[in-house]
């Protein structure tokens, strides 16, 4: 090398080390959607600081990670959740947070629903279920055998003998339905008050396509009167051969019937109209039964006077299976005791019952319905004990089925 350079090579090169103590500019770019770094490196040969912009530049290749590329969103830390920078803080005065969800129309529309809720069950608890929760403790209570050997209950003692009447009847077994005969090859058919309306009965059997050799008809009572052709029904019974109890009408017309033919002729009432459509037996006059009553009981003859006379208080119908013994009255009976001890007025004329005396009584007031003392009195029978009821007489009820009961008298 020539001596004569060797001076200014080095001037340059101190002044280069002198330049490039100075801090190198850095400028850090992405690539290729990586974390990979491009250093960029401004080399300061001779010149000033102020044309950095115009020297030249050196990039280095990008560097590629050999890791796996993590997913974009675990770099999400969502700090602006603690950043006091981006609290809500309103104009004015703050309002507690349990106000502000108050007037939330979702809290509105929740808080309706829960209100309706609530009211619609303490209606049904206060409407229905709690008089129903009362009424089975009283039921309960009423068929407690300490309070029958305390008060003593209705039925329990003697009652006179009624001698101008059939008081039990047992319906003959072989018309009764057997559980091992083929289904439907042989039926009762059991029908409510028929109130002297022959055609609708007529069309009542052809509904249900009545076979007189197979099936067998059941009138609960009060066959008669009312209708226009009270002798025409007594006919058409006695024709198809069917079994009948003595309803509260019948006993009527025949005491009104015994009456005429007794030696002495009943006078006039006071104030009693031979044409009211009253028919009530209220007014006694001198005599058993009104004027419509003894009407009526001149137009039957005899041989269907006969027919009604047959016909008893109570018809023990025997077993059927799922329904233990069915007995077929007008009106119902007391629970607990026997059929033979029954009283024929209450059987006739019975809609409600005492729970503390178990007297009937054919009013609606003072009592609950005989029914649900009955169903209650064979829930807690052996099964084998059990007895179903199939009545009329109440059409303001109406149809009334139950477990033990079948009211039929629908109006």
């Amino acid at each position: 090398m020539n001596p004569q350079r060797r001076p200014q090579l080095r001037s340059r090169i101190s002044d280069s080390s002198s330049v490039s103590s100075s801090p190198p500019l850095v400028h850090r770019t992405r690539a290729d959607s990586t974390a990979t770094d491009t250093l960029i490196l401004a080399d300061i040969v001779g010149g000033s600081m102020d044309n950095r912009d115009s020297l030249p530049t050196c990039s280095t290749p990008p560097h590629t990670s050999a890791s796996p590329r993590r997913p974009l969103i675990e770099s999400v830390k969502n700090e602006w959740r603690t950043d006091p920078r981006e609290a809500y803080s309103p104009a004015g005065n703050h309002e507690p947070d349990w106000l502000s969800m108050m007037k939330a129309p979702r809290f509105r529309r929740y808080a309706i629903v829960y209100v309706l809720i609530l009211s619609t069950c303490w209606m049904a608890y206060k409407w229905w279920l709690r008089p129903m929760w009362i009424e089975d403790v009283a039921l309960t209570k009423s068929l407690d055998e300490k309070q029958r050997m305390k008060k003593g209950w209705f039925g329990v003692n003697m009652r006179p003998a009624f001698t101008d009447m059939i008081h039990l009847k047992t319906l003959d077994k072989g018309l009764v339905p057997q559980s091992g005969k083929k289904l439907g090859s042989q039926r009762l058919i059991i029908v409510g008050d028929v109130h002297g309306c022959r055609d609708e009965l007529i069309a009542l059997l052809d509904k249900v396509s009545f076979k007189p050799l197979s099936d067998h008809l059941i009138l609960t009572g009060d066959i008669i009167a009312k209708g226009p052709d009270s002798g025409g029904v007594v006919d058409l019974a006695r024709q198809m051969g069917a079994s009948c109890v003595r309803g509260n009408h019948e006993d009527r017309i025949l005491l009104a019937h015994r009456s005429l033919r007794s030696a002495s002729m009943p006078l006039q009432g006071p104030n009693e109209d031979p044409h009211s459509a009253d028919d009530d037996m209220g007014e006694e006059s001198f005599s058993h039964g009104d004027y419509k009553d003894r009407a009526l009981a001149k137009e039957l003859t005899e041989k269907q006077i006969e027919w009604l006379e047959a016909c008893p208080v109570i018809l023990r119908v025997g077993g059927i299976e799922g329904m233990g013994e069915l007995v077929v009255v007008h009106a119902g009976l007391v629970p607990g005791v026997d059929l033979e001890r029954q009283d024929p007025f209450h059987v006739m004329n019975m809609r409600t019952i005492d729970l503390d005396t178990h007297v009937p009584s054919e009013g609606r007031d003072g009592g609950v319905a005989w029914t649900k003392l009955w169903n209650k009195y064979q829930k807690r029978l052996p099964k084998s004990e059990r007895t179903t009821i199939v009545y009329g007489h109440d059409s303001r009820v109406g149809l009334h089925i139950k477990k033990y009961t079948k009211g039929l008298d629908s109006g």
